[in-house]
C-alpha cells in the first residue's frame, strides 16, 4: 500500500480527494491536514465520508513523512511551505495554481504568489496528453478546471493543424469552483440565481491555456478567455470557438481529430449527434465522475469550429485527475479508484 497524505484537506477539493483515496485499493490515507478542523473527524466538514474508518485532521505543521503528498492548499501556500513540505514526501501532486506555468511565466499571472527560480518544475498533469511523463514524475501540477476542459477540446485541433492560432474560450462554472470559504460573490443569497460574466478579460487560465497548448501541441495561440458564473454547484462547460486554418474539404475533419485523439483514453468521450440520446455535453450527468464529454460543430461557410467540453470541476477538474495522475505515477491501472459513472437524473 502506498502511504498518502493530503495537505489542506478541509475544502471541497480536499473532500473529493479523500473520497476517492479512501476507496482506492492500493492507497492508505495516513494523514489529512487542516488548520480550521485540526483534531476533528474527517466527516465534520465532509458529511459524505461518514461511516469510514479514517484519521482525524492534523495541523499543517504536524505533517509526517509519506510516500506521496497531495496538496489541496490555496494557491501560494505550497510555495510558502515548500522547504517543510518537500522534505516530507518523495512525490508531490499539487492541485493549486502554484506550478501550472513555467517559472518565467508564473510571475505574470500570479504576482501575489511569486515562485523562487530555484524551485523545481512540475509535470503538467493532463493525463491524456502527458501520461508518459507522469509515469516517472516526482512533482505534478493538476490543471485548472476551466483550463482543463478548454485544453481537452482545443489540443487535438491544434495538433492536427486545423485551426488558426487564435481562439475564444467561453467557460461557465458552478459555485464550488470558488472554494469552501464564502465571500460576497459566493454567498448563497447572492449566488443561487446568478448568471454573470465575472471575468471577461485577464483570467489567469488565459496564460495556462496558451502555455500548455504551446508545450503539448507545438503552437502558442492567442487565447481570449472569459469566465461566467452559472446557478449550479458543480460543473464546467467550456465552449471553444476556433477558426479553420484552411477551407475544410470535409466538415467531419474536426470530429475525426477529436475521436482519434481520445479513442484509447477511458475518461474522455466524444459525443456524436446520431449516436447519443443527448449529444450535447452538459456537466450534470458527469457530477462526481472523472469523465469529460466533448462535442464539435462546424460552420463550414464561416470557417468556425466550435467544441463544447463538460466536466465536474471538483473531480475531472481537480481530485479525479490528481488520482488519475497518481495511478500513472505508481504504475497502477489508470482507472483504478475512478469507476463511478455518475447519476441521471440529477
Amino acid at each position: 500500500m502506498t502511504r498518502v497524505a493530503v495537505l489542506g484537506a478541509g475544502g471541497y477539493a480536499g473532500g473529493e480527494v479523500l473520497r476517492l483515496l479512501l476507496a482506492h485499493p492500493a492507497v492508505e490515507v495516513v494523514q489529512a491536514t487542516s488548520e480550521q478542523h485540526a483534531g476533528k473527524r474527517l466527516d465534520f466538514p465532509h458529511p459524505h465520508l461518514r461511516g469510514l474508518a479514517t484519521p482525524r485532521f492534523s495541523p499543517h505543521d504536524a505533517l509526517e513523512p509519506c510516500d506521496v503528498l497531495l496538496s489541496c492548499m490555496p494557491s501560494g501556500e505550497l510555495i510558502r511551505r515548500w522547504p517543510q513540505v518537500s522534505a516530507r514526501a518523495g512525490r508531490i501532486i499539487d492541485l493549486s495554481a502554484d506550478f501550472r506555468l513555467e517559472s518565467t511565466e508564473h510571475a505574470r499571472w500570479y504576482p501575489r504568489a511569486p515562485r523562487p527560480l530555484d524551485m523545481p518544475e512540475f509535470v503538467y498533469g493532463l493525463p491524456e496528453w502527458t501520461g508518459a511523463r507522469l509515469k516517472d514524475a516526482r512533482f505534478v501540477a493538476v490543471p485548472g478546471c476551466m483550463a482543463h476542459a478548454a485544453l481537452l477540446a482545443l489540443l487535438p485541433l491544434v495538433r492536427a493543424g486545423l485551426v488558426r492560432p487564435e481562439v475564444v474560450v467561453d467557460a461557465k462554472t458552478g459555485s464550488s469552483g470558488g472554494g469552501a470559504t464564502p465571500d460576497r460573490s459566493s454567498h448563497h443569497p447572492e449566488r443561487a440565481s446568478a448568471l454573470r460574466c465575472y471575468r471577461a478579460v485577464g483570467h489567469r487560465h488565459t496564460g495556462e491555456i496558451e502555455g500548455a497548448t504551446e508545450r503539448l501541441a507545438g503552437v502558442r495561440p492567442v487565447v481570449h478567455f472569459s469566465a461566467t458564473a452559472v446557478p449550479s454547484v458543480r460543473g464546467v462547460l467550456a465552449t471553444v470557438h476556433a477558426f479553420a486554418a484552411r477551407k475544410l474539404e470535409d466538415a467531419s475533419e474536426p470530429l475525426r481529430a477529436l475521436a482519434s485523439t481520445y479513442r484509447e483514453h477511458p475518461f474522455v468521450h466524444v459525443l456524436r449527434a446520431n449516436a447519443s440520446a443527448s449529444p450535447f455535453p452538459e456537466p450534470a450527468p458527469l457530477a462526481g465522475t472523472n469523465h469529460c464529454d466533448l462535442a464539435v460543430e462546424v460552420d463550414a461557410e464561416r470557417g468556425r469550429i466550435v467544441v463544447n467540453a463538460a466536466l465536474d470541476n471538483l473531480v475531472k477538474g481537480a481530485a479525479g485527475t490528481a488520482v488519475h495522475a497518481l495511478n500513472l505515477m505508481l504504475g497502477r491501472p489508470e482507472t483504478e479508484g475512478l469507476g463511478f459513472r455518475g447519476l441521471h437524473p440529477l
